[in-house]
């Protein structure tokens, strides 16, 4: 996966440089670089991507895509996993703290949003939030989210899961 937005250049993580991950090496990266150590230091979701992709390399295109800014990674987002049987596929997503509050959060969900929604098996976009994160709560308020239920997910205890059919997304957030 790669695509544009107004400031972001964003591309999936290659096989290769899943491989490095893997490997406990940061990638090479080619045209722009890592700064903030985003996925190298701190919380990643490399742990749960890496195994994702070995079982399945084709997973690489949606599951990590990073967010590239003036040359600079300042963050990532992806897919937990391939659409369901209904067609429900849910994101994660970071921006480095030094770029937070700069609405890159948001422009890198609408890019990335756009680009799963030309798959004609995705049906409904879900977000997953912590009800303490208020920078990821500010956003899904803002994106008009239904909240259909809450869960307990291992690592980070509560959270709120919040559903968009597609079809409504493209309607509601025009380009």
């Amino acid at each position: 996966m790669k695509f544009k937005t107004d400031r972001l250049i964003c591309q999936s993580l290659s096989l290769a440089e899943y491989a490095e991950f893997e490997a406990g090496r940061e990638p090479k990266w080619d045209g722009f670089t890592n700064p903030y150590k985003h996925l190298v230091e701190g919380p990643s979701p490399l742990v749960h991507r890496i195994p994702r992709v070995k079982k399945d390399p084709t997973f690489a295109e949606i599951g990590l895509v990073l967010a590239i800014a003036d040359g600079e990674i300042i963050g990532s987002a992806g897919f937990h996993d391939f659409p369901d049987e209904n067609g429900m596929i849910e994101i994660g997503f970071g921006i480095v703290p030094d770029k937070q509050r700069q609405g890159y959060g948001l422009e890198l969900l609408h890019g990335i949003w756009r680009e799963i929604a030309k798959r004609p098996d995705v049906k409904i976009l879900r977000y997953t939030v912590s009800p303490d994160n208020e920078a990821s709560m500010h956003i899904i308020k803002k994106l008009g989210f239904d909240l259909v239920g809450e869960q307990i997910d291992d690592e980070d205890g509560l959270e709120l899961i919040y559903d968009m059919p597609i079809s409504t997304y493209l309607k509601v957030h025009r380009k």
